[in-house]
């Protein structure tokens, strides 16, 4: 089956939120953000939200036909989320919407692994902020679908891509897509592994 991938409108937000808290259920970094199994389902929607309206304000956020999953890509000179930018976008609303301690976990890990980032990409560059496809649909191509606009134009541009992960099955998924492992990091204040990768 062919899945359209198409720019989300404001209408998409909520649907796209939702599949991205379904696919992130399972997740390192959102386990450890929520230890509460219940809290987790209550409170993911709200947090992946405030990434994708974020995404739309400073990016591009891609979607597939019926929001079945989406990728937030931040681009060459909007990759930073700085503290303008979060006010501006919102993101300073996390521990409002995650709840205090919550948010304090989820931007700790944050803080760790941001300065490789930098280090890493000095150069003008595409951010995959977030990627995210509803378990129910995987398998069926979409995460790759949804890689493919921005990689097309960083390539066209000749920019490299940059993203992070927590998840260790994602790392051979990215390695499938011609993405290198620049780091493997474990976080002395979570112990969570984390993955950076480059692609050109």
């Amino acid at each position: 089956m062919n899945y359209t991938v198409r720019l989300m409108q404001q209408s998409d937000v909520d649907a796209a939120a939702a599949s991205l808290a379904k696919a992130f259920m399972n997740d390192p970094l959102q386990n450890y953000t929520f230890p509460d199994e219940q809290e987790r389902k209550e409170r993911s929607p709200a947090h992946f939200k405030a990434g994708v309206e974020y995404g739309m304000k400073f990016g591009e956020v891609y979607i597939t036909s019926q929001a079945e999953g989406a990728v937030v890509c931040l681009p060459p000179n909007k990759t930073e989320i700085t503290p303008e930018r979060a006010e501006e976008g919102g993101l300073t609303r996390l521990p409002e919407l995650l709840g205090e301690d919550a948010a304090i976990r989820f931007l700790s890990a944050l803080d760790f692994i941001d300065p490789y980032h930098k280090e890493d990409v000095p150069e003008p560059h595409w951010y995959i902020m977030i990627l995210g496809v509803d378990p129910v649909h995987h398998g069926k191509g979409l995460g790759k679908a949804l890689m493919e606009p921005v990689m097309k134009k960083a390539e066209a541009n000749g920019q490299p891509v940059y993203l992070e992960t927590a998840q260790p099955a994602n790392v051979s998924f990215y390695q499938k897509l011609g993405f290198s492992v620049l780091r493997e990091l474990i976080d002395p204040t979570s112990g969570l592994k984390m993955w950076t990768f480059r692609k050109g």
